[in-house]
């Protein structure tokens, strides 16, 4: 089991701020660095960007300083055993310089490790190791990502806006629509949508409408009208052409066969 010995979110330093430990703290050490930062690893300093991270195993030296007038990261104090089956399929590496797909999500999951720190729940320490592996997934996933998904500037909210789009289709109309919401303009949107997912917003919002559609059709006794209403559709013509286009029946058919 994976057991949180301490944490610390958005501590600030100055320009003279330096840890080094030779022989490590004892235990592993994680740190997720939100402005750049200088770290020795295998005695070879290497310059590391904000919203990097890197996961030190026990015992292995810990050097790392400011390299401008304001430091500040993450950090967090765990035993997590190195050589379990659970870390042979995260995909993350020890010692090496991770880059955060989105920092956002690895930090929502630190907010909840230290909120449950201080609960006196009988369950806490189950519930820790399970935060921990979770937050240990994530780090591992942006370890495998793409240097597209890592360089976009936009990856948060493009990601944040799929989702939304496959939980509510419904609310949008047309590409232009969904564009506003990332206030960028529309070819421009498509653009790093496509470079970001290898589909277009298009076929993903009409993916997403005809999903939605099925579902309604399943497990509900909604009219096809109100249907088409939901998933975004200005008239249940337009939305029976769709529909049959991409599953190869209409919307009725698709009922009576499910």
């Amino acid at each position: 089991m994976m057991t949180l010995n301490a944490m610390g979110m958005n501590f600030r330093h100055g320009r003279d701020f330096e840890i080094n430990r030779p022989h490590g703290s004892g235990d592993n050490l994680l740190i997720i660095f939100k402005t750049a930062a200088v770290i020795e690893l295998d005695g070879i300093p290497q310059n590391v960007l904000p919203d990097s991270a890197v996961l030190f195993s026990v015992d292995t030296p810990q050097i790392y300083r400011a390299c401008a007038d304001i430091y500040v990261n993450h950090w967090i104090h765990m035993d997590c055993c190195e050589n379990d089956d659970f870390h042979k399929t995260t995909g993350l590496t020890f010692n090496k310089i991770i880059r955060l797909s989105n920092s956002a999500e690895a930090e929502d999951i630190m907010h909840m490790m230290s909120r449950e720190e201080l609960s006196d729940l009988p369950s806490k320490s189950r519930y820790m190791d399970l935060l921990i592996k979770m937050l240990l997934l994530r780090l591992g996933d942006s370890g495998r990502s793409s240097p597209a998904i890592v360089t976009n500037p936009h990856y948060s909210e493009l990601r944040e806006l799929r989702a939304e789009i496959y939980s509510s289709p419904g609310q949008y109309s047309s590409i232009d629509s969904i564009a506003v919401k990332v206030n960028l303009s529309p070819p421009h949107f498509q653009r790093l949508y496509k470079e970001q997912f290898g589909v277009s917003c298009y076929e993903d919002l009409l993916s997403a409408k005809t999903k939605a559609a099925q579902y309604y059709l399943k497990n509900t006794n909604m009219t096809v009208k109100e249907i088409s209403s939901a998933c975004g559709y200005e008239n249940d013509v337009c939305f029976m052409r769709r529909f049959k286009q991409r599953t190869g029946l209409t919307p009725t058919e698709y009922r009576s066969n499910n």
